[in-house]
């Protein structure tokens, strides 16, 4: 109850108190008309052309307007002046409109002066709004009709507070509806800062916490919530004004909004950017966050204070030569700020500029003036512009960095460099590359104990999650470029599941009849079953399986009728009708000729891609496969010279040059692990003087005969990448060319090494792997 009595106490004080900038009589309902001299200057105003169409005439006509005004000025002040000395003696409604004709006029007046100031050229602004003669002049004058302005404020004020006591007397409805809406506004303030922080802590449980990633909006409201008291005392404090405001004869204190607005949100407004700026520097050290906060404390406080300062200098003075004074004012206001800013900053800013190599000749200058009397303001200045735009560089390259064309593009600028330096390091030095398995002494191979990136395909792992560890059956397929990490993925669901009994099984190359003995194996019966035997196995076992099958594109045929194998597994599974689930490793290019042969025919409860790898992870990869055993050389980058980067200057060179390799190694194998170690591999080099492992550029392979080979020639190549390894007769199949066609076509791209033979069936080699699936995606027979 003390806060209400409060509030309705404040209510009537503003109702009563009233701070008058009404340039109108609210007492009498006669018309005010303005002198005849007034109206003239303000129609020659009017009949002006648009600035932009200025002649010289009609500058002159303005510099004329202005010397009648400010002579007009003048003789009206006196006028106002003996006007309200013969209302004091006697205060009658005659006098009083005497009174407010004369004040009328010269507010025209003072307003056709600021439009002719703005008209007219810079030479004569400056005379009559600078520090000259002219100016201290006009600056007299201005104060004088001024004090005028009070003394008639003062007067009208009176007479406004006389008519509401007069007109209370005759109808108080209007003053008790705006004091009821008054209440209701408050009553409605009093339950919210009631009621706030539980409503925030429900919000913030089941739209932050028990919800996805909120959106933007959500966010938005989220942080607005920090400041929820200052927003509602700066509704409330409107909302009150304005209601009130609409009395008849208290409509000027809306202009109290002014001071609500710029004060009350200009500390809102310092309260976000204060939490902003500090959620931003948390990594920076205590006494650069104080400062920094200090900093930009000072400087927005400094621009409420001046916006307010300038704003109510407007609106009561209008924009003549005491508003300028001001203006200029505030200008030294804030380069004192900015000097005594500079002032605190400079031991942090040359603290920075030390550790910063090399440095340009401008910072170099202001390094050795920084103690200089005086210039050291301006080298603190330019030590600063330069740190703040260093800083802004790595904020970009940040930016454009988490798009992949970007580092695609750097990766390409470095590529072409570094080969400059590998040919022409090839010809002057004695290096000879580490060949064959002596690679893997340096770069070691994959295998089970091998570090796990564990930020790669969080996203897959979760989606197949939620089918293949539950209760529920779901057959799921996982699709992936070869050598992508599809089998990684694999093993770690198989380790994470607890409700079911894991089972891997690598798919034969022989196809379904060849899948059957095995699947019977791991389930514990005969290799000899049946398919009905293991169909009614899976009805009737009590053990839930987890079935994992990997490369099962080898159950398919890129041919007519090529799916008769995956569809019979597909049916198997299907039919076992218990909580069995299932997941099938297809590679890529094969699931796109399956989903192309079959379409919505073939379903699964879930297919999902593996992504490809970006430059972070591709470098975690190769940082984790460096070897360092005692005894053996370390792998070292020296001499793999690269373009400085925004984002890199804080680097040492060795750091540098790592870098950057690897991110060529991720561009040229296009985010696949296996391509990059390949040729990462390929990069070693042994130093004959030295026995030092040095990494110079890779060769990429390159052939135009693949580019501008015969379409026949392309489908045999992509039969055997979608088979993995294909003989003659399953080539012959696909391909649909015949034996001798096919035989030739082989024989030609073993020549040059496009593919690897293994028991009698062709496999693509791992060092044309990346080329040729580039050259198939670029014909439009793969898709990667």
């Amino acid at each position: 109850m003390k806060k209400l009595y409060r509030y309705v106490l404040f209510t009537f004080l503003l109702i009563f108190s009233q701070l008058s900038f009404a340039n109108w009589d609210l007492t009498d309902n006669q018309p005010i008309e303005i002198s005849a001299q007034a109206t003239n200057i303000e129609a020659d105003i009017r009949a002006l052309p648009e600035q932009h169409f200025f002649s010289n005439n009609d500058y002159a006509q303005v510099k004329r307007l202005l010397s009648t005004t400010i002579s007009q000025q003048k003789e009206h002040a006196t006028a106002l002046k003996e006007a309200l000395a013969t209302y004091r003696e006697d205060s009658s409604n005659q006098n009083w409109i005497a009174v407010e004709t004369v004040h009328q006029s010269l507010t025209s007046l003072n307003l056709s002066k600021e439009q002719l100031l703005k008209l007219t050229n810079s030479t004569t602004r400056e005379q009559l709004t600078g520090f000259g003669p002219y100016g201290v002049t006009q600056f007299y004058s201005e104060l004088s009709i001024t004090k005028l302005n009070i003394e008639y404020y003062l007067h009208y004020q009176i007479r406004s507070f006389k008519n509401l006591l007069k007109d209370l007397t005759i109808s108080p409805v209007p003053i008790i509806s705006v004091i009821f809406k008054v209440l209701c506004v408050f009553f409605i303030f009093s339950w919210w800062m009631k009621n706030s922080s539980r409503l925030i802590n429900d919000f913030k449980t089941s739209k932050l916490e028990n919800g996805t990633k909120p959106n933007f909006f959500i966010r938005s409201i989220w942080y607005l919530t920090r400041a929820h008291k200052a927003i509602a005392w700066l509704l409330l404090i409107t909302v009150t004004l304005r209601i009130v405001s609409t009395l008849p004869s208290l409509q000027h204190l809306i202009f109290l909004e002014i001071f609500t607005w710029w004060i009350l949100g200009g500390s809102i407004a310092v309260s976000f950017i204060l939490e902003f700026i500090y959620r931003n520097s948390k990594h920076n050290k205590k006494e650069i966050i104080a400062l920094r906060l200090s900093t930009v404390r000072h400087y927005v406080w400094g621009i409420i204070v001046a916006g307010v300062i300038l704003q109510i200098s407007s609106r009561t003075l209008g924009q003549g030569t005491i508003y300028a004074w001001i203006n200029s004012l505030m200008y030294l206001f804030f380069v004192l700020l900015t000097i005594h800013t500079l002032r605190k900053w400079k031991p942090t800013v040359f603290e920075r500029i030390e550790r910063v190599d090399p440095l340009p000749l401008s910072i170099q200058w202001a390094k050795r003036n920084q103690k200089t009397f005086l210039i050291s303001i301006a080298a603190t200045a330019c030590g600063a512009a330069w740190l703040s735009w260093r800083a802004l560089q790595h904020s970009i390259i940040a930016l454009l960095s988490q798009y992949a064309a970007f580092s695609h593009a750097l990766a390409y600028l470095f590529r072409i460099e570094v080969a400059k330096q590998t040919e022409v390091a090839r010809e002057q030095s004695n290096l000879v590359r580490v060949k064959g398995t002596a690679a893997f002494d340096y770069i070691a191979p994959g295998s089970e104990d091998s570090e796990l990136i564990e930020d790669y395909a969080k996203d897959e792992m979760s989606a197949l999650s939620r089918y293949l560890l539950t209760e529920s059956p779901a057959v799921c397929v996982l699709s992936g470029e070869r050598g992508v990490g599809t089998t990684t993925l694999l093993n770690r669901i198989l380790n994470k599941v607890k409700n079911a009994t894991p089972i891997y099984i690598n798919c034969p190359y022989d196809g379904y009849s060849a899948l059957l003995p095995e699947l019977a194996k791991q389930l514990g019966l005969d290799e000899e079953s049946s398919e009905r035997d293991i169909l009614q196995y899976l009805r009737n076992s009590d053990t839930c399986y987890l079935l994992a099958f990997d490369s099962a594109q080898r159950l398919v045929k890129p041919k007519v009728n090529g799916l008769a194998d995956l569809m019979k597994l597909t049916n198997l599974l299907r039919r076992a009708r218990k909580s069995h689930r299932v997941v099938l490793a297809i590679e890529k290019s094969c699931w796109r000729f399956i989903d192309r042969a079959r379409g919505e025919r073939l379903l699964f409860d879930l297919v999902t891609f593996m992504p490809k790898w970006d430059e972070k992870q591709i470098g975690q990869l190769l940082e984790s496969r460096i070897t360092l055993s005692e005894g053996q050389p370390t792998i070292s980058f020296d001499g793999l010279v690269l373009p400085r980067q925004w984002d890199e200057e804080n680097l040492t060179e060795e750091e540098r040059a790592r870098n950057g390799f690897y991110r060529i190694l991720w561009d040229y194998s296009d985010g696949n692990p296996t391509v990059a170690l390949r040729f990462f591999r390929l990069s070693l080099h042994r130093d004959k003087d030295t026995d030092a492992i040095l990494v110079r550029l890779f060769r990429a392979p390159h052939s135009d005969d693949l580019e501008t080979m015969p379409k026949p020639m392309l489908a045999v190549l992509r039969s055997i990448v979608q088979l993995e390894v294909a003989s003659p007769a399953d080539v012959c199949d696909c391909s649909r060319l015949s034996m001798a066609e096919v035989i030739s076509t082989l024989r030609y791209f073993q020549s040059r090494g496009y593919i690897e033979w293994s028991d009698d069936k062709a496999r693509i080699s791992d060092h044309w792997f990346r080329h040729i699936t580039n050259v198939l995606h670029r014909q439009h027979l793969l898709v990667k």
